[in-house]
């Protein structure tokens, strides 16, 4: 199985009606943070692990209940990353309509503003935020209704100390631009969650379409 660029490459997606839109720079292989694997290896890796998979993004299919009923998909895919990858461009909410007019922009200084955006963020743009629970904060386009990203902020979390990963955060995999998406590798490397899967979704990935009768067709 192919594998992500070990040379640095950046990703580029959105909201639907791109009000919302972010850059992730990903930098060469050795800089980029390790998943500490030999300790905490994936409980369901999927497809092949390769030597790229060792260091961050992790890119990961969620079964989650809550994942699957937000988004309305029935299964989430995530790219996980460290915030400081990553740049955001918000449409600002008083910008005309008038095509002859450019567009007025913001660019918040980080990534942790967009994440949890301040009162004064979500009404000077689209930006919006849901807590699906007390350490659960996820962000969606207030304008075309795009699911974009989740946080998790309970102190808990050992990877998110600076000396592991640092801040990091998930992007919804289905808002890369689609050239982004088909960069080689980019594809889902584990699952998590499996306990809340539908039944004939982990079916599917776990046996392929054969499992449930599902034939390919040559189209014409």
């Amino acid at each position: 199985m192919s594998s992500l660029p070990t040379t640095p490459f950046s990703v580029h997606g959105g909201c639907f009606c791109k009000a919302i839109t972010y850059t992730i720079f990903i930098p060469a292989f050795e800089s980029r943070p390790l998943l500490d694997s030999e300790r905490h290896p994936p409980k369901r890796p999927f497809g092949a692990q390769t030597k790229v998979a060792a260091r961050l993004p992790v890119i990961s299919l969620d079964h989650c209940n809550s994942c699957r009923r937000i988004s309305g998909a029935i299964i989430q895919a995530w790219f996980i990353c460290p915030q400081r990858w990553a740049t955001f461009s918000l449409l600002a909410r008083n910008t005309s309509s008038d095509s002859n007019t450019s567009e007025e922009r913001i660019t918040p200084k980080t990534t942790a503003e967009v994440l949890r955006p301040s009162k004064e963020l979500e009404e000077a743009t689209y930006i919006k935020v849901f807590d699906s629970s007390e350490q659960a904060h996820r962000t969606f386009c207030g304008r075309c209704g795009t699911p974009l990203s989740f946080l998790y902020s309970g102190l808990g979390d050992e990877m998110s100390k600076e000396e592991n990963w640092g801040p990091y955060f998930d992007i919804a995999l289905g808002t890369l631009e689609k050239e982004s998406a088909q960069i080689e590798g980019m594809r889902p490397g584990r699952q998590g969650w499996l306990d809340d899967g539908i039944g004939w979704v982990k079916q599917v990935f776990d046996e392929g379409g054969k499992s449930l009768g599902i034939e390919k067709v040559d189209t014409v």
